[in-house]
């Protein structure tokens, strides 16, 4: 008798720790910090303002996203543990790899560019500045985000293709996003890239012109992806499954045009730009993005082909298979296609 109440005393001790952990892993859902560089292009930052429509939010996982100047710069956040998925570019990613030696992996899209008649990314100049063709630039000023992110590549092989060669033909100069234009207008630099709405904007008052695009350099491409740690891929497989799964719901929720009004009013709110000012998104004058976020792996080594002959990577990189795990947004797609067909 006292052998069995004994062993039903440490089952209960086992009991009773099961429940412990299972109510720790309810109290304690995983944090992802998310890094990102741009909105509304990148969409991190307001894909979870809607919980009504995520199931798993706030009970498996919660995102902190984390707001960089560009890719690049993600890398020494990466590397310091900081953030757990980075929005990089192909040349952010192989960087990580060789400089960082971290081990990363492609697992969904965020933008693509220039795919059909979709957005590519636009370089604009004074319509006064004298400046109409890309041979023209030698000599000037040229704002970037950050050296190696994808727009920084696409305008340095434009210009190499053209015989122009950083610090020997131009000087290229890291501004913010937000500050190009003003930077251009004023004449602190001849050229930069200006993503939309402003793009477009700007082109209409009549003052700007797009001199090229990223399309007139690498074709179309995979912009911008969403970059995982493998160790926090491999360490929260439960949590992040759940994840993926909101972050396409989400995405899909704001791609569907009978959710434009409420889509416009949440980035109007996060912008602080009227809500029309974004009825762009989601239209071709916007940038493609897979249906269900599967990054297209082929237009990642395009960029980085791109980037080896920019002479922004010092040596050939092949993302595929070695840095590269579709198997979270591939099982999302699956989740995401069979909610979508039961509520049909």
């Amino acid at each position: 008798m006292r052998a069995l109440l004994g062993r039903m005393a440490r089952f209960g001790v086992i009991a009773a720790g099961v429940v412990a952990a299972t109510s720790a892993f309810a109290a304690d859902p995983v944090k992802i910090r998310i890094g990102w560089s741009t909105m509304p292009g990148h969409m991190i930052p307001v894909l979870y303002a809607n919980p009504s429509i995520l199931k798993h939010y706030g009970k498996s996982y919660t995102v902190e996203p984390i707001l960089f100047r560009g890719s690049t710069p993600q890398i020494t956040a990466m590397a310091a543990g900081e953030i757990d998925m980075a929005a990089f570019s192909a040349t952010a990613l192989a960087l990580a790899v060789t400089n960082a030696g971290l081990d990363v992996k492609v697992v969904a899209d965020i933008i693509q560019d220039g795919v059909d008649d979709w957005h590519s990314d636009t370089f604009l100049v004074r319509t006064d500045s004298g400046i109409n063709k890309p041979e023209d630039l030698k000599g000037k000023r040229i704002a970037t985000n950050a050296i190696g992110s994808a727009s920084d590549t696409g305008m340095r092989v434009l210009l190499l293709n053209k015989g122009l060669i950083d610090k020997r033909d131009y000087t290229s100069i890291e501004v913010a996003f937000p500050n190009i234009p003003a930077m251009i207008e004023e004449g602190k630099v001849d050229m930069g890239m200006v993503v939309q709405p402003m793009s477009d904007q700007l082109v209409k008052s009549g003052k700007f012109k797009v001199l090229y695009t990223i399309k007139d350099s690498v074709g179309p491409s995979e912009l911008v992806f969403l970059a995982a740690r493998a160790d926090f891929l491999a360490k929260n497989k439960q949590a992040l499954a759940d994840f993926f799964e909101d972050h396409v719901t989400a995405m899909r929720w704001f791609m569907d045009p009978k959710n434009k009004q409420e889509a416009n009013a949440i980035l109007s709110k996060f912008m602080k730009q009227p809500p029309e000012n974004f009825n762009y998104m989601f239209t071709k004058a916007d940038y493609f993005r897979d249906p269900y976020l599967v990054p297209n792996v082929k237009n990642i080594q395009t960029m980085l082909d791109a980037s080896v002959k920019a002479g922004a990577l010092p040596a050939p990189f092949t993302v595929a298979p070695k840095y590269v795990d579709l198997t979270f947004i591939e099982d999302a797609k699956k989740r995401v296609q069979a909610n979508e067909g039961k509520s049909q």
